[in-house]
């Protein structure tokens, strides 16, 4: 299912999506079936179809709807994340990242094109917004990608571009081996405290694999690590697995079919994906991994050397200390983050514990688990391994463990569109959800709280003209998060070419997209973003008037003229 799902993603339209975007919500949901062949109805696009919400201001913006149910004490906070369908079913829908509230209202979105990482950070103390673009497959693996990095700022201004080339990565033969601008994979892209950046990288390398039961001259997938420094694009540390297969042996890999024979390896554009290293965080002087294909918790010390090893299936380095019958058994990890302590003695860390993927899923379900390291005596065992009862989900592949205050935790279920919240009490407390199971996914998501951000760009509005003969003016202000503005002053005029010299109305926001009644004379009309008295961000003006004989009015055929110029 994991390459499956990147597949679908290399055949998007993948755009570098700019410093900017568009939006805004009404209360409206459309949806439109996709006219797909029976096998693939009866896989991805069984109806009902999700609903989407639909905008008169941002007319091919079409994100899901979100149903949520709250209980009290549950944090608030916005989602972050980057919904993607598994197979086209809405064509005329194409994927974006998207930062909604917890009503479901949108609050951001992206420009058309996946959006991998998506997620706030911190440089220097001030909020960012990070993402991925690029290509995915890169001609060899479908799971992996070759892209950059974009940083923008709470205005959405572009802060920088990351890239990464040093001359080594081979795309597989069927990209003809076009060389990309940067080599940055989908997987991770974390903002240190000290201003670099870690990511991963991919690169088809010749091996011998007759050892595990492949090819002489056999290929594997190399996982690399990098950090950057943001200043300067220089790369500070660099890690690759091939170069640590004395530490990490090819026989630790679960990357093989049912028969025990490795998946793949036998020219450049199959490599064998033996490790996949999916996040990669500080840890003290070094580095905490997480390794998919090997079921493994890695700590790295400064120079690269693999200081232990923590494997889901024997404990690798590490005692298993049964806990309530059962063993701390993982598999198929992603997100493994340090919850406390350090790499040399005591060490809880956390993980989104998939136990699925795309031949070995359904026998046991997926957690956010916690485990508890006693790096001197070399054991482990588990803290808690969280999983709703009246809700047990096996996902496949990707997912998240996020730490919330108040030892609240949010689980996002990657390849299932569902994103749950736990109290201290390990209690469901919140439950969304975006889309039909194995329909639509998101790599990662979040929740978070401090995110203000006010667009660069101006609000947008547009007008329909009612059967009553009453215009509806909507309003919309992609990207403004609801402490910048909570209502929309509007200024009209019945003379085209007049001035407004005062406010009609002052309406409160609700949601994406507002709407407001205007009169059926109004000619000349104008809104801005407020926050109580205080103007935030203007519109462009709609002017109506007469062409080519007929009335051009506002709201005349869905049309009005647009004024370039911004008042003052």
């Amino acid at each position: 299912m994991y390459m499956l799902l990147f597949s679908i993603i290399a055949l998007c339209t993948i755009l570098q999506a700019p410093s900017f975007a568009l939006s805004q919500r009404t209360n409206a949901s459309d949806t439109k079936p996709y006219n797909g062949t029976p096998a693939e109805f009866a896989l991805f696009a069984q109806p009902p179809f999700w609903p989407f919400q639909s905008f008169v201001t941002e007319p091919e913006f079409h994100p899901p709807v979100l149903e949520i149910s709250k209980q009290p004490g549950a944090t608030d906070g916005l989602f972050v994340f980057a919904p993607l369908p598994f197979l086209p079913v809405y064509p005329d829908r194409p994927p974006v990242g998207l930062i909604m509230d917890q009503l479901g209202n949108p609050i951001w979105h992206s420009a058309n094109g996946y959006l991998g990482q998506l997620e706030v950070q911190q440089i220097e103390g001030k909020n960012v917004l990070s993402y991925w673009t690029g290509g995915i497959g890169g001609g060899f693996v479908d799971a992996h990608g070759m892209g950059t990095i974009t940083i923008l700022d709470a205005s959405y201004r572009l802060v920088q571009n990351v890239t990464l080339n040093d001359g080594t990565f081979k795309a597989g033969d069927s990209m003809q081996n076009k060389p990309y601008p940067s080599y940055i994979d989908i997987h991770e892209s974390f903002i240190t405290s000290k201003g670099s950046l870690i990511v991963t990288a991919y690169n088809s390398t010749p091996y011998d694999l007759s050892a595990v039961g492949g090819r002489k001259d056999g290929w594997l997938l190399d996982s690399l690590i990098y950090e950057i420094d943001l200043k300067t694009n220089e790369t500070l540390f660099r890690w690759s697995s091939v170069e640590h297969i004395d530490e990490l042996p090819l026989n630790g890999s679960h990357q093989l079919h049912p028969n025990g024979t490795i998946i793949d390896g036998h020219n450049a554009t199959h490599p064998w994906d033996y490790f996949l290293t999916n996040s990669v965080y500080p840890l003290d002087d070094g580095y905490i991994i997480s390794c998919r294909h090997y079921w493994s918790a890695i700590a790295l010390d400064s120079k690269g050397g693999v200081k232990w090893s923590l494997n889901g299936r024997d404990g690798g380095d590490f005692t298993m200390i049964n806990q309530g019958g059962e063993k701390s058994t993982f598999s198929w990890p992603h997100y493994i983050r340090p919850l406390s302590g350090t790499a040399d003695k005591n060490l809880t860390i956390t993980m989104f514990n998939n136990n699925n993927n795309g031949f070995d899923n359904g026998t046991a379900p997926s957690t956010g688990l916690a485990l508890h390291l006693d790096l001197q005596n070399r054991t482990v065992e588990t803290v808690s391994a969280l999983q709703d009862p009246k809700d047990v989900i096996y996902a496949d592949s990707q997912g998240t463990y996020q730490r919330l205050p108040r030892d609240h935790k949010f689980l996002a279920y990657g390849q299932i569109p569902k994103l749950k919240e736990f109290n201290d009490k390990d209690e469901v407390v919140m439950d969304a959800k975006f889309g039909y199971d194995n329909q639509v996914s998101s790599y990662r998501s979040y929740v978070v709280s401090n995110w203000s951000a006010r667009p660069y760009w101006a609000p947008k509005i547009a007008t329909t003209r009612e059967k009553n003969g009453n215009i509806t003016l909507s309003m919309s202000w992609n990207g403004a998060t609801p402490d910048v503005y909570d209502s929309w002053i509007i200024y009209e005029s019945a003379d085209v070419n007049g001035a407004m010299r005062g406010q009609s109305q002052q309406v409160r926001r609700t949601g994406f997209e507002t709407n407001a009644t205007l009169s059926a004379g109004t000619r000349l009309v104008m809104a801005a973003a407020g926050k109580g008295k205080e103007v935030k961000g203007r519109s462009e003006s709609i002017r109506g008037g007469k062409s080519k004989g007929k009335e051009a009015g506002l709201g005349t055929d869905g049309a009005g003229l647009v004024a370039k110029d911004f008042y003052a």
